[in-house]
């Protein structure tokens, strides 16, 4: 198990390149990318799979839990998910942490 930083690429007008700045998950790594409320992640289900992605939730509400939120995609679909609000998604380090059960693409932009 590996702990992956993910780049996070701007959206300009002149628009991203989704295929090139992708990353190919590996379901025993974890999953980190810098957040300030303003990045979404967008996910490619490649496989004949439906992809369950956990976005951690390490912060508490008046000192309750806060439930971890899934996602469920089904197979060759592909989703855009966010925004990530900082006081619900960071973690001490200003990151969002994401898990997977199945192979996908991933590319975090920020807007």
């Amino acid at each position: 198990m590996a702990n992956v930083t993910l780049t996070v690429y701007d959206v300009a007008r002149a628009g991203i390149d989704l295929t090139t700045n992708k990353t190919t998950i590996v379901t025993a790594n974890d999953y980190y990318f810098a957040n300030d409320g303003r990045c979404l992640v967008y996910l490619d289900n490649v496989t004949a799979f439906t992809v369950v992605p956990t976005f951690v939730t390490p912060n508490t509400v008046d000192g309750l839990a806060i439930t971890d939120k899934t996602g469920s995609q089904a197979t060759l679909l592909r989703y855009v998910y966010g925004p990530f609000p900082p006081s619900i998604y960071n973690d001490a380090n200003g990151n969002v942490h994401m898990t997977f059960d199945q192979v996908a693409t991933i590319t975090v932009v920020h807007v």
